[in-house]
């Protein structure tokens, strides 16, 4: 009997079993080189050596895929929150300041019939430009981190979602690595440099049934003609 150990596929036959699992999930958005590259790195880590290998090299890459996007998904979600929170918060300051300078307006028109009415509007117009400007500044310096925080809070359930798929993901990912240590086993394939190509055994043809050894007796053989069952059933001549 022989066994030849398995060698690790060429850069040729992996990219034709790699053709053979189809397109990547790769969304518009993303970058199909990368996907592709990802998957050369892992197969060189696999090292796979048959179909088997490369199916599995294949779902490691498309969950690890999968993991990457929605930990990027879920980072972009609490980035956009935050920005429209703050764009509304900038809406609502431009309105508020939008009404009180109508007021001042209001208040300037009454003021127009004299010199000193009219420098009392300029004086308004300035105060409101300034107040303006420190609103700007304000909101420049609020604390982003502390929106991300209440974007992340108000989106905990879309949160909790997007983790319970990554925990499913990486499930896949795992169970991909187990199944090729199995099937390695299982194939009887071996990864020790140390051990020999070929393994050389001897083999036998069986060409009969196997013989059957003699039941042994439990009576010793010295006792076997001495005892005699007849005799002790025979009744003794009476005194």
């Amino acid at each position: 009997m022989a066994m030849k150990k398995s060698v690790t596929l060429g850069e040729a036959e992996l990219l034709r079993y790699r053709a053979l699992m189809g397109e990547p999930p790769v969304l518009s958005s993303e970058d199909r080189a990368h996907f592709e590259e990802l998957f050369r790195l892992t197969a060189a880590a696999f090292k796979p050596r048959n179909m088997i290998d490369v199916m599995n090299v294949w779902y490691s890459v498309c969950a690890s895929w999968s993991i990457n996007r929605y930990n990027r998904h879920a980072t972009v979600a609490i980035e956009r929150h935050t920005l429209q929170m703050r764009a509304n918060d900038a809406e609502r300051a431009r309105l508020r300041q939008l009404r009180a300078s109508n007021r001042e307006a209001i208040e300037a028109r009454k003021l127009t019939g004299s010199p000193a009415d009219i420098a009392d509007a300029v004086r308004l117009h300035e105060n409101f430009d300034n107040r303006i400007e420190d609103a700007d500044r304000i909101f420049e310096r609020s604390d982003l981190e502390r929106d991300h925080n209440k974007s992340l809070l108000a989106m905990l359930d879309s949160q909790e979602k997007l983790n319970r798929l990554i925990i499913s993901q990486t499930a896949i990912k795992n169970e991909s690595f187990r199944q090729t240590e199995l099937c390695r086993i299982g194939f009887g394939e071996l990864d020790s440099e140390d051990t020999q190509n070929v393994i050389e055994g001897e083999c036998k043809e069986i060409t009969g049934p196997p013989h059957e050894a003699e039941v042994s007796s439990i009576v010793p053989a010295d006792d076997a003609a001495s005892h005699d069952i007849e005799p002790q059933n025979r009744s003794e001549p009476a005194e």
